[in-house]
């Protein structure tokens, strides 16, 4: 099976790509926030530099957030083209969930200004909040931050949901908070 994975969810692009039994990543070194100009060019050559070209792919996987509200926009409607143009399926991907293991942590992606986005792991169950400092504070689990971009637990999580069949025919962003236009203009995206 080929799979390609993506996340546009921070300030670097991550591509994954699964290539039968093999796994490559790549992350980019430059072109901070410029997704939109650069992704295509990427995605393009990891698949080249595998010898592989779109119509190879068997699935697909995207970070749907929480993170950049452009940066996702940017990575899911561009996935969800190449599924719907090539009828195969998605899977999406949360930034936080990445973090994720067996054990109960709270996952953290610091929004600046002393705000998090949160995913909340206990048990079974994962809650994603958004929370301040002191609210953070209350917490007595593990805190792992989501510092830079992980291609290889995108692979690994997408894998996982693979297994499961955890599929979807269009992923959809998935935001803690509203954007600011959205907030300003009163006009839900």
């Amino acid at each position: 099976m080929n799979i390609l994975c993506l996340d546009t969810s921070g300030e670097k692009i991550a591509i994954g790509l699964v290539k039968g039994d093999n796994k490559f990543t790549f992350i980019s070194e430059e072109d901070n926030k410029k997704h939109n100009s650069v992704l295509l060019e990427h995605i393009d050559t990891i698949l080249h530099n595998n010898n592989l070209s779109i119509q190879d792919i068997d699935c697909f996987s995207v970070v749907v957030g929480p993170g950049s509200f452009t940066g996702i926009r940017v990575g899911v409607a561009t996935i969800n083209s190449f599924a719907l143009a090539l009828e195969k399926p998605i899977v999406e991907i949360t930034s936080l969930e990445q973090l994720i293991d067996d054990e109960d942590v709270v996952a953290i992606l610091d929004c600046k200004h002393g705000n998090y986005y949160c995913a909340v792991k206990t048990g079974d169950n994962i809650e994603y909040i958004a929370l301040n400092d002191s609210e953070l504070a209350n917490y007595n689990l593990k805190k792992v931050e989501l510092i830079k971009a992980m291609p290889d637990k995108l692979i690994e999580k997408t894998l996982i949901k693979i297994n499961k069949k955890e599929y979807v025919n269009q992923a959809k962003p998935f935001y803690l908070k509203k954007s600011s236009a959205e907030r300003e203009t009163g006009i839900d995206g």
